[in-house]
């Protein structure tokens, strides 16, 4: 609920029913009071009070049903993360050995994140396309190295939503787009294409609208998520995004 006091902690062993666990091992104290932090693609959001090593206490601004397993974002914060991290290393090896063929890396920051997961990846599977995803500032102002080193690029927009003003998206979705087709590299738009029928049957005009102008514009695929992995109309939604995709 709105202004709830809850404290975030990198303590796996902490629990209690205004504590949230988080897998960040890194110094909370770099955080400073004030800061916004965003959960679940922005649906919650918390103001920082107070800072410690290893937990964050923390004022409840935007209040709703928090559920396992979902993103915390931090704009403008640098948390020192490793572009690859030893849970990616176990994720990839998990890849190769069942010869997949997409691995997506999640909050790329420059080409050096993407090179270095190639160095892993191709080697030992190389017909497997590595997807850099676009989610945060960083990503955006290194996109030109990213689309160089990446075989295909994707435009995440639920934590980029986040991590930058929301009306920027739109315009940095088409720069990436005519970038990524520029370069003959294939260009995936991602997150909320058909949020309203995670609950309905039939979706927003905005909606596809969006998919629609997507298309137009250049990108190669668009994806479902939320959708069709916890929606209440996953086969209507790849229906009704396959028409869209055809008429356009």
């Amino acid at each position: 609920k709105n202004r709830t006091v809850v404290w975030l902690t990198n303590d796996a062993e902490a629990c209690g029913p205004r504590r949230i666990p988080f897998d960040y091992k890194g110094d909370l104290s770099r955080i400073k009071p004030g800061q916004l932090i965003y959960i679940d693609d922005g649906n919650l959001s918390l103001r920082v009070t107070s800072t410690s090593a290893n937990s964050l206490k923390a004022v409840v601004a935007e209040g709703g049903i928090l559920k396992e397993r979902k993103g915390v974002n931090i704009p403008d914060v640098d948390l020192g993360f490793d572009g690859i991290t030893e849970k990616d290393k176990k994720d990839i090896e998990f890849g190769i050995k069942h010869a997949v063929d997409y691995i997506s890396l999640s909050f790329v920051g420059d080409e050096n994140d993407v090179r270095q997961a190639a160095a892993l990846i191709k080697p030992r599977l190389p017909k497997c396309r590595l997807v850099a995803k676009i989610e945060n500032r960083q990503a955006i102002d290194n996109i030109d190295g990213i689309i160089k080193a990446a075989d295909g690029i994707m435009i995440a927009r639920g934590d980029m939503g986040v991590a930058i003003p929301i009306y920027e998206v739109p315009i940095i979705q088409k720069r990436i787009i005519r970038k990524s087709n520029a370069a003959g590299k294939f260009v995936i738009t991602a997150t909320q294409m058909l949020e309203h029928m995670t609950e309905h049957s039939k979706p927003t005009r905005a909606e596809v609208t969006d998919i629609a102008n997507a298309i137009i514009d250049g990108t190669d695929f668009v994806m479902l998520s939320g959708e069709t992995a916890i929606g209440r109309f996953p086969y209507q939604s790849v229906l009704m995004m396959n028409e869209i995709i055809k008429f356009t």
